[in-house]
């Protein structure tokens, strides 16, 4: 049975492993500080097994980012990030945060899209973590 957890208590070696499932880096050593401070996260489980997760950065007032939206491969397609999605918006407009963003891929575009979210030009830099 598939189990939705609001602030979740979460091993940060569970997502660092869901995390390479997707094709990123595991990062397990920053989520160890990273959950603590986390502003909102749902993780998603399927018989104990992390098969979702999503976090948001926050100043709790003028803006939230939506960051790290995962979902296994072999649960992807079947609403679990629908689900995660709808969670996080309809949280933060519960909070009255003014201004949610999220990168994506531009292959995800019409994805996001039918969550309200505008295409706007953006920059962002990249440093190399290595784990």
């Amino acid at each position: 049975m598939i189990n939705y957890e609001i602030n979740c208590e979460i091993e940060p070696k569970l997502i660092s492993k869901l995390r390479k499932s997707v094709g990123w880096n595991g990062m397990e050593l920053s989520y160890s500080k990273a959950i603590k401070a986390s502003y909102f996260h749902v993780c998603c489980f399927l018989n104990n097994e992390l098969i979702g997760f999503i976090d948001v950065v926050s100043n709790g007032i003028t803006d939230a980012y939506i960051q790290d939206l995962i979902v296994h491969p072999n649960y992807q397609k079947q609403g679990i990030g629908t689900n995660l999605m709808n969670m996080t918006i309809n949280k933060l407009k519960e909070d009255n945060i003014y201004m949610i963003s999220v990168l994506f891929d531009q292959s995800l575009l019409s994805y996001y899209q039918k969550f309200g979210f505008n295409f706007i030009l953006a920059g962002q830099l990249e440093t190399r973590y290595e784990e």
